[in-house]
């Protein structure tokens, strides 16, 4: 909390620069606000008398996603057409869980400078803290499936819990670093105007929209289309991909399981939207922006509008890595119940065959799939959940289903056209959509069970 007081006090920098008075006052204000509360916590809590365990990670993870929010919102309600603090929060929460929509009706030539600062400020503290989280917190405590989670970054110490956490830190904010100037230097390079490829370069790494006006506005040339596009594969797949690449271990590229299967999905959700009557390029590129998640358009912004809704949504719900900051049910898991459905078939006429598989060269039990089930369900349950609160606060069959779709996998160009029919309640449940499914819905049921609170 005190680097996002720190990005505040930054935000109040760029706004003096640019003459942004109202925006001076309110980053000044939030800065104020979270270092005072943030500083009181370090100084006056006690050293603590035992080591931190895995679910000590998840409470601070559980209290990142519920307080960061709030305390990011004040700068959306001063120097724009704003004045609810719903509307506040629902931006700030878009921002942090790389959803990437906005509420706030102001043309992207009126956004004040310091406010799509601020929006790429919390696109990367969101990607951030997901990367972390997944694959620290969530491989500690075996959510979602034992073994999809972990990497070579995390072993679980037998000190404090936290020991272990600068391993994932510092590779994280590597891999986010390079990966965001190599595309903003290429993206240059294209002739791409500094403000607008420093914003579109965090975009594509955090599957997210920075600018305001990002689904309006076409990529621009192929070479443009194919970095950027290139930028949201690398986003998309995260730590997947960035790990064998650091040890370029390029077999290991080649191989990995979410890699592979994300590429056929690219492919067999291309080939879907040829059948619909796109063009092929603009097939591939609208499955790439989907898949991850992102929905920033990389050839023209109106070639999403011609997908019907049921192929648009397939795409959203499978998502990218679990090492990723992209959202969905995750390639990792798909992986894992195609690989048991396939055995399933094998013992159809082998009824007393052993049959066993491995992810990541890691061998996978029941219980690992049966995780995975329980996440899958899980999830389901939480679309229609959803569906049926969105079409009680009024919208319709398939904004209700855009919405739910939408909140739970960070799918910002999902989302789009809904903002004129949202009020304080649709709001108020997009927001809890957006961070449920950030913490990828089963964190918050080990929340709920005092006896994983008590070891």
């Amino acid at each position: 909390m005190l680097i996002v007081a720190g990005l505040a006090v930054l935000g109040a920098g760029i706004a003096a620069m640019a003459r942004e008075t109202a925006q001076v006052t309110a980053f000044g204000a939030t800065a104020l606000g979270i270092a005072v509360a943030a500083a009181s916590v370090m100084l006056l809590t006690p050293r603590p008398r035992h080591k931190a365990r895995a679910s000590d990670g998840l409470a601070v993870v559980i209290l990142w996603w519920l307080l960061t929010p709030l305390a990011t919102a004040m700068p959306f309600i001063f120097g724009v057409a704003n004045d609810s603090p719903i509307t506040a929060i629902h931006e700030a929460a878009s921002c942090l869980t790389t959803t990437g929509d906005t509420m706030i009706r102001v043309t992207g030539a009126q956004w004040p400078v310091s406010l799509i600062y601020w929006r790429a400020a919390l696109h990367l503290l969101g990607a951030f803290a997901a990367l972390v989280m997944a694959a620290g917190v969530f491989a500690a405590i075996n959510l979602g499936g034992p073994g999809v989670h972990r990497t070579v970054l995390f072993t679980l110490p037998e000190s404090s819990f936290f020991d272990a956490m600068p391993r994932i830190v510092w590779p994280v904010a590597m891999m986010l670093t390079l990966s965001i100037s190599a595309i903003f230097v290429v993206l240059l390079m294209l002739g791409v105007e500094p403000g607008r490829a420093i914003g579109d370069a965090i975009s594509v790494i955090t599957t997210g929209l920075v600018h305001p006006d990002a689904l309006n506005r076409a990529a621009g040339s192929v070479w443009v289309s194919l970095a950027m596009g290139t930028g949201l594969c690398i986003g998309a797949l995260g730590l997947a991909f960035w790990l064998p690449f650091r040890q370029r271990n390029w077999s290991a590229i080649i191989q990995d399981p979410e890699i592979m299967i994300f590429g056929l999905f690219v492919l067999v959700f291309a080939l879907a939207a040829i059948l619909v009557g796109l063009s092929a390029g603009d097939s591939l590129a609208w499955s790439v922006s989907t898949l991850t998640t992102s929905g920033i358009p990389l050839t023209s912004a109106e070639v999403a509008s011609r997908i019907p809704l049921t192929v648009y949504v397939m795409p959203c719900l499978i998502g990218g890595s679990a090492l990723a900051a992209a959202g969905g049910i995750k390639l990792a898991r798909v992986v894992v119940l195609a690989q048991r459905a396939g055995q399933e078939f094998q013992q159809l006429g082998y009824r007393r065959s052993i049959v066993s598989f491995k992810f990541r060269d890691r061998e996978l039990d029941e219980r690992s799939v049966i995780g995975v089930w329980v996440y899958f369900v899980a999830y389901v349950l939480a679309v229609f959940v959803f569906i049926i609160g969105f079409s009680f606060t009024g919208h319709g069959f398939d904004d209700s289903i855009r919405l739910s779709i939408g909140g739970l996998t960070s799918s910002g160009g999902l989302i789009s056209g809904t903002a004129e029919k949202m009020g304080p309640g649709s709001e108020i449940l997009l927001i809890c959509a957006m961070l449920l499914g950030r913490l990828e819905i089963l964190a918050l049921l080990p929340a709920l069970s005092l006896s994983f609170w008590r070891g």
